[in-house]
């Protein structure tokens, strides 16, 4: 029987926090909200175990993967799971690990055999040891509702001081703790720039929230996450595509939720043919799916007047614009530019099919583009001023502070409530609506051209990953 998910929610959150009470130092009630006192000590006691415990999607419903780190000593990891509270009739899932770059390991389970619409309880352990004791809810086949952020720029700043990090991993429990008063979300989708510098401390600290107990988050790779190399080992994404030109940090993956393919892309590596080849295989093993949401971290269609920042997203475009329209993508999620936007349907870099004034497009001839502001690290008001957006835009707005979005998935629609941080009402909405499977997505003509320029692409990304690989290597394991 399925269970009012944000009471789920809360009840997790409880459980966790119990069960620190017994392994730590952390007095406060299971129930109160945290204050930024009580969040620090909550904090400290995460960060002191150093396990950071947390859920990527599986590769459908049916799964759910998990990651922890480790010391090399510790007893193998193992997750412990049940329909029951009590874990009578209890599963056993065995980890399987890798090593990190600081010497120790990243255990990574994947839990299998899960029904729809089920609540599940469970155990994360080291030999006979809980480190983690937490529930989740699996959704109903084909609506669920899930949180869409970006740029959440977890910062250890230059100084390395640690305060920076516990007050920005507050301020995203914080999002998530008031996207879940207005919604029951069972996932989270961060389109990159979750960290920083690539730190591993950022990571961890990226996690500590009590709602990562229950929910999973599903993370694409930024810049940003790329100056350092603890996301390889900090991830657990199902589906990884193993094939072709990949970064050092960061592979393509997919996974399937309700009716809803997504396809999450390392826009780093400018690898087109890596890329056609990746959403070429996840649709074939998944044809009967109607929706296909992208999510990758560079934007597409912001459009800054001028700067690195445009450069960088301009010259993305021939690599990933033909994909989505040969494969007709419904909606593709995308960060970078920390400026909210959301483009008319467009086919070819041109619009399709307009998005009428309330929001709304039916059988779409192209593709909706979306960015969103960031968590920590929004752009005030002053410093967007001279923005011009791109003519494909039906919406660009520029919140001061963090913005956070609400999907919801049906069979027939996807409807978009995006929310200003400690605002009651969505400062924009827009619904996406189809009435057959590919809905209006013309059938795209391939041309030799277009085969062309993957291949140049390709060749241009192997030599860059290349390079700077062996950058990388050289500053995280000889520079130390």
């Amino acid at each position: 029987m399925r269970v009012n998910m944000n009471r789920m929610m809360k009840k997790s959150v409880a459980i966790v926090l119990s069960l620190l009470l017994l392994l730590g130092s952390f007095s406060v009630g299971a129930s109160a909200a945290f204050t930024e006192q009580t969040w620090k000590t909550y904090y400290d006691e995460q960060m002191k175990n150093g396990y950071a415990v947390y859920m990527n999607p599986g590769a459908d419903e049916s799964q759910r993967n998990f990651s922890w780190y480790a010391p090399l000593g510790e007893k193998p990891g193992k997750v412990v799971i049940s329909e029951n509270e009590n874990f009578s009739l209890s599963r056993v899932f065995e980890a399987k690990y890798v090593l990190t770059a600081e010497g120790d390991r990243s255990d990574k389970v994947t839990v299998t055999g899960l029904k729809a619409d089920t609540t599940y309880y469970y155990r994360c352990m080291l030999g006979n040891k809980i480190i983690r004791q937490a529930s989740f809810v699996t959704d109903a086949k084909d609506a669920f509702t899930a949180v869409y952020m970006t740029d959440i720029h977890i910062s250890r700043e230059q100084d390395e001081m640690d305060e920076p990090l516990m007050k920005q991993s507050l301020m995203l429990n914080n999002v998530l703790e008031q996207a879940a008063d207005k919604a029951e979300y069972n996932l989270i989708l961060s389109a990159g720039d979750q960290a920083s510098y690539g730190d591993r401390k950022e990571y961890m600290s990226l996690v500590t929230s009590p709602v990562f107990s229950s929910v999973p988050i599903s993370l694409a790779v930024g810049n940003h996450d790329r100056k350092g190399i603890a996301y390889k080992t900090f991830n657990n994404n199902p589906n990884k595509y193993q094939k072709g030109v990949s970064s050092l940090i960061g592979n393509d993956y997919y996974y399937v939720k309700g009716n809803v393919l997504f396809m999450v892309f390392d826009s780093n590596n400018k690898a087109a043919a890596t890329h056609y080849n990746f959403v070429k295989q996840a649709i074939a093993a998944n044809p009967n799916v109607k929706w296909k949401v992208g999510i990758m971290h560079h934007d597409l269609y912001g459009r800054l007047t001028s700067g690195r920042l445009e450069d960088s997203n301009e010259n993305r475009r021939p690599v990933f614009i033909p994909i989505f329209d040969e494969f007709g993508f419904d909606l593709v999620l995308l960060g970078h530019s920390h400026y909210y936007s959301v483009s008319h349907a467009l086919y070819n870099g041109e619009i399709a099919t307009a998005m009428s004034k309330d929001g709304t497009v039916t059988n779409p001839k192209g593709t909706v583009y979306m960015v969103s502001n960031s968590i920590n690290h929004p752009r005030d008001l002053a410093e967007t001023a001279s923005i011009i957006p791109d003519p494909g835009n039906a919406v660009a707005i520029q919140k001061d502070g963090a913005a956070y979005n609400l999907i919801d998935f049906t069979e027939d629609s996807i409807s978009v409530r995006s929310y200003a941080m400690n605002e009651a009402e969505p400062f924009n909405t827009f619904t996406i609506t189809k009435t057959t499977q590919r809905g209006g997505h013309p059938n795209n003509r391939k041309t030799p051209m277009q085969a062309l320029t993957r291949m140049w692409y390709e060749f241009l990304a192997l030599w860059t990953e290349i390079g700077e690989g062996i950058g990388a290597i050289y500053k995280n394991y000889f520079e130390k």
